[in-house]
């Protein structure tokens, strides 16, 4: 039987501080979360956020607490675009009303608290036509 190891355990087994530090992997050149299993000998690369990669994942990860955020805090407002740009990130919200200066603190506010809760997250690739089917169970139009 083949043993398989995941990118976080491999920072782990090289030092503590690595393991809280690292991001993303990169395995045979393809980036791959941390909870990746790697079964094969590999060359691996650990990215944190000393690097291009692992600065992107921060904002990327960043992108999703701030729609997170606003969804719970203003149910409704449908999520439209939010790359990650060369500076951060941003997103667009689709809503009646524009955002308020107390709302952009509360907002930031909830960001906190869901990383407080320091909830476990994980890659998912889906099919294209199993997305649409997603989010036209949620009402949205694709």
């Amino acid at each position: 039987m083949k043993k398989s190891i995941s990118g976080f355990e491999v920072a782990e087994k090289i030092s503590k501080s690595l393991s809280k530090q690292a991001l993303l992997i990169s395995v045979d050149g393809e980036l791959k979360d941390l909870n990746h299993s790697i079964s094969k000998d590999s060359s691996i690369k650990i990215f944190t956020s000393k690097d291009k990669e692992g600065l992107e994942t921060i904002r990327h990860d960043t992108a999703h607490i701030l729609a997170m955020a606003v969804q719970e805090l203003f149910p409704g407002t449908q999520v439209t675009i939010g790359p990650v740009i060369e500076d951060g990130f941003y997103y667009d919200f689709a809503r009646k009303e524009p955002f308020t200066t107390e709302d952009l603190e509360k907002i930031e506010n909830k960001m906190k608290e869901i990383v407080d809760r320091d909830e476990k997250t994980y890659r998912e690739v889906w099919k294209r036509s199993d997305a649409i089917e997603h989010f036209k169970k949620k009402g949205r139009n694709i």
